[in-house]
Formats: C-alpha cells, structure tokens, sequence
C-alpha cells in the first residue's frame, strides 16, 4: 500500500486555513483597509496554494519539473519567491506613494507662500480689512 503524498487530514485542515484567510482577506477589503488590487493578488495566491493542497501530485510533478527532488522544497522555494515579489511590489508602491507626499507637501508651501504674499498686499492696500474681525 502506497502512502498519499499528504494525508487527508492535512489537506482538510490546510484546505479550511486557506479559506478562513481568504475570508479574512474579503473582510478587509469590505473594511477598505485593503484594496482591492492587493486583495486580488493574495486571493489567487491563496486559490494556488488550496489547488496544490487538493491535489498534492501536481506539487510533485512541478517539483519534478523545475529540478527540485523534495515536493516541499519547491514549495519553500515559490513561496520565498512569491514573497520578494510582493515586498518588491510593495516597495515600488511606497516609493511612488511619497514621492507623490513630498510633491504635495512642496505645493501647499508654494501656495502658503503665495497666499502670504497675497495678504500682504491686502494690507498695503487697505489695512482696515486685514484687521477687521468680521463684526460691522
């Protein structure tokens, strides 16, 4: 009697985890404490996993192709791979994100400035209104 690659127990208790955690995943984004466009690449990242816990042979055969003797080797190996991607994904993002608060940041002291400059000239002009406190 051959031995299952991974016993039901295992895919069953894998195959719940990974569905609780896809629904962790759409309750944030119900929340929007998670976009959508993240939430859609830890989805199918997550339908990927429960594929090769369903079916453990695919694991084996991928391992097979790409060289790697040890099913979970491979599967160590994507997943490292899988996280750089995201960190590196995530990276670029907060690199845009402040370049894009530093930008705005040097618009509303450009627009401080012009304002000040715009006050002072209300004052030269007539200095009645810039100390006037709204009462008639």
């Amino acid at each position: 009697m051959t031995h299952p690659l991974l016993p039901l127990e295992l895919q069953v208790v894998a195959c719940a985890t990974l569905i609780a955690f896809s629904g962790w995943v759409l309750y944030l984004v119900r929340l929007q404490r998670l976009s959508l466009r993240d939430s859609l690449l830890w989805l199918l990242s997550t339908a990927v996993v429960v594929v090769f816990a369903i079916f453990p042979r695919l694991l084996q055969d991928l391992a097979r192709g790409i060289g790697v003797q040890v099913p979970s080797n491979a599967l160590f190996a994507l997943g490292i791979l899988y996280l750089t991607l995201n960190v590196l994904s995530l990276t670029i993002v907060l690199s845009r994100e402040s370049a894009r608060s530093r930008r705005l940041a040097q618009e509303c002291a450009l627009l401080r400035a012009e304002l000040d400059v715009m006050r002072m000239r209300v004052e030269k002009v007539s200095p009645e209104l810039s100390h006037s406190d709204g009462v008639a």
